[in-house]
């Protein structure tokens, strides 16, 4: 397949552009063939498939693991032909794959696992045993393989990766004990996984026999006591030597992994079987929040694990899903019956342990996905040459389902947990820590943004109100940095004549977005202030807008201002509060700034709530002994809400609380309601509160 037209078209108007570029007959022929042969176009497919398949599909929340295979089926050998199975991937591929093993050992929580090892130890059992008793059966008889291929497939079943782990963290649920039991029982069941694949693999590369099984035992100790017993004082004695060398740091912990998996392999054990070893040996010595740690899954997650998923998908042929009813069957069944006995595990364990109903929901939800751990056993049965092209096109449709099943399950179990623990959620107390970033880099909105951020903060407080002003990082941002600069002295002086301290920063960054996220976290920051955002543009509307990017679980209250009026001029503040907000770790130090708007301004609020919440706030308002004049509405049901633009007044200040999606509180209906709310009220200020995710 050629385009020579078209890379003559570029030729022409690079040169109309004078830039200095030559194209040759054979540079035009290289780039325009297929599949591509040319590295740095190869490898720019590559990164941009990186790039852009988890941003667009993360908008339809497709799982960013599934975008990466996909994209390797329209690229690869079997859809498109751009890019061809070659050395150079499977050398990619391979060093992925290794470090996702390595990844997936660093992320098991051993102190977690000591916490419940004995009722870890029960449930890694039966999440391993269950669904490989299940899957047995089905596969010999039913899908009729071989006994060999049954095993490894059975074996395929018993693998997990929490995928939906992100979801009981943003829930506060990580100390629940159905999260910390299905943690611990993650490490003993990805253990036999990996030792019975040892096992087949070597029953299918030497034979079989006692002599093989006794000479792979022996192997295999030698390979745990060199990991067990040299590699964690050698790596204590390298990370002291090069304490201060970041970069030698990563090096030695990427030969590590190498070593490892030459080790394994030397013992007729799989490299994935050494790399995991080393990431769980290494987790005690390398923390979860270090510079080092950040840097390893950087280089995992950005670069070489993509390409294994790439791989993947240039193995699948659709065309053997669409030749019959046959490979879409295997799919059903691979599916159903893991579905199924990561089910029953559960069920089993879960009455053994006595955990509630909802807990049992929970420990399912997290670990009936398969998605990273199933990939790379399945990758090493494919190339023994056991599994079939129709098993990699089912387990691809597995992984798909089991994810969107893990993530729907957790999520419902989670916020049942939560709305069923009769106590409002646990507050996180910021009065001795309140830090006040107010963004002034709208130089028009900046005097009314400032005394809304004066306002709202507390007096005789320690820490400074901050007052910041972002450029955007071009060819004008000296000259905006000195206009910012002048935005600023104003703020200054404004603050000051108010009796009040401020100090200000100004910053150039990629966008305001950036730098405010930036300063937020260099200034420990517990509220953001900032001015309505303008239209979007085409980048937004692919990556994100910049609010939606300062939202996503930010740990902070950002409130966003339409600053209609001075804030004194406002008559009365409406606010309006989803179901359940009071579940929200935030809830009362929002509270505390509505009323701290009301009190310092004299203008009484007016709450539209659900349930419990007005319970909430009543009492806060007695024990903090305010004297605001408090004008309350509360409902058992949705549908009780009134059409608040029939009761907003024309000076009225809006404020509506909205939750971060998937956080406790986080209702579709209410997002709705709010969004055309303020579309009939947009001549009314408002003020929308997006409260902070608490990291438990």
């Amino acid at each position: 397949m050629r385009h020579p037209l078209l890379f003559a078209k570029l030729h022409d108007w690079l040169k109309v552009n004078k830039i200095a570029l030559v194209i040759t007959g054979e540079n035009i022929r290289d780039l325009s063939q297929l599949p591509v042969s040319d590295p740095v176009f190869f490898f720019a497919i590559i990164l941009f498939i990186i790039l852009l398949s988890p941003i667009v599909l993360r908008k339809f929340r497709v799982p960013g693991i599934i975008g990466l295979i996909v994209s390797g089926i329209i690229i690869g050998p079997n859809g498109l032909n751009i890019i061809e199975k070659s050395q150079a991937i499977d050398l990619l591929a391979t060093i992925g794959m290794l470090f996702l093993m390595f990844i997936a050992g660093l992320d098991l929580n051993q102190q977690q696992f000591k916490r419940t090892k004995h009722k870890s130890l029960l449930f890694g059992l039966l999440t391993y045993a269950v669904p490989f008793a299940a899957g047995m059966p089905v596969c010999y008889y039913i899908l009729d393989y071989n006994l060999i291929t049954s095993l490894m497939i059975s074996n395929m079943f018993a693998t997990h990766t929490m995928v939906s782990y992100p979801v009981v963290t943003r829930l506060g649920l990580s100390k629940n004990e159905a999260v910390a039991v299905a943690t611990g029982g993650t490490v003993i069941t990805d253990t036999l996984v990996l030792l019975v694949l040892a096992a087949i693999t070597g029953t299918t590369t030497g034979g079989g026999g006692l002599h093989l099984y006794g000479t792979l035992l022996i192997s295999f100790i030698i390979f745990l006591l060199f990991v067990v017993y040299l590699i964690p004082p050698v790596s204590r004695w390298a990370f002291r030597r090069l304490e201060d060398d970041n970069y030698s740091q990563f090096i030695f912990v990427a030969l590590v992994v190498f070593v490892c998996a030459i080790f394994a392999q030397a013992a007729g054990l799989e490299p994935i079987i050494g790399a995991f070893a080393a990431g769980f040996i290494l987790n005690q010595v390398i923390p979860a929040e270090s510079i080092l740690r950040n840097r390893i899954d950087f280089t995992g997650n950005a670069l070489f694990i993509p390409f294994f998923l790439i791989s993947v998908g240039m193995i699948v042929d659709l065309r053997i899903i669409t030749a019959g009813p046959m490979p879409l069957l295997i799919a059903a069944i691979l599916t159903s019956v893991a579905l199924a006995g990561k089910f029953a595990a559960s069920e089993i364990a879960s009455r053994i342990l006595g955990f509630s109903k909802y807990q049992r929901r929970l420990l399912f939800g997290l670990t009936s996905s398969h998605a990273a751990a199933i990939l790379a056993v399945i990758m090493v049965g494919y190339r023994i040459g056991i599994i079939d092209e129709n098993v990699i096109n089912g387990t691809i449709i597995l992984i798909l389902v089991t994810c969107l099943v893990s993530s729907v399950v957790t999520e419902a179990a989670g916020r049942n947990i939560v709305l069923t623990s009769n106590i409002e959620g646990k507050q996180h107390d910021d009065r001795m820590q309140e830090t006040i970033i107010v963004s002034l880099s709208n130089p028009l909105s900046m005097e009314r943004l400032l005394d809304l951020a004066l306002t709202m903060k507390r007096k005789n407080h320690n820490n400074p109100l901050y007052g910041l002003c972002v450029v955007d990082d071009n060819e004008a941002a000296t000259e905006k940095l000195a206009q910012a600069k002048l935005t600023l002295e104003r703020a200054g002086v404004r603050a000051l004549s108010s009796g009040r301290k401020i100090e200000t920063l100004a910053t150039i960054d990629n966008n305001i977005s950036a730098g405010i996220k930036r300063v937020a976290r260099e200034k420990s920051a517990t509220d953001i202030i900032m001015g309505t955002p303008g239209k979007p543009n085409f980048a937004d509307y692919l990556f994100g807008r910049s609010l939606e990017q300062l939202i996503m679980n930010a740990p902070y209250n950002i409130y966003v201002y339409n600053p209609v009026n001075p804030v004194n001029l406002y008559k009365k503040i409406v606010l309006v509060l989803p179901p359940h907000i009071e579940k929200e770790a935030c809830f009362i130090n929002i509270i505390d700034k509505v009323i701290r708007i009301s009190e310092n301004t004299f203008i009484p609020f007016e709450s539209y709530s659900y349930g419990n919440t007005l319970s909430i706030i009543e009492g806060h308002l007695k024990k903090t002994k305010s004297t605001v004049v408090h004008n309350f509405f509360s409902f058992t049901e949705e549908k009780e809400m009134p059409a608040i633009d029939l009761i907003l007044r024309k000076d009225d200040l809006l404020v509506f609380v909205s939750p971060q999606r998937g956080s406790i509180s986080y209702e579709q209906t209410y997002n709705s309601f709010m969004k055309k709310t303020l579309r009939v009220t947009g001549d009314n200020g408002y003020l929308i509160i997006y409260p902070g995710q608490i990291r438990t």
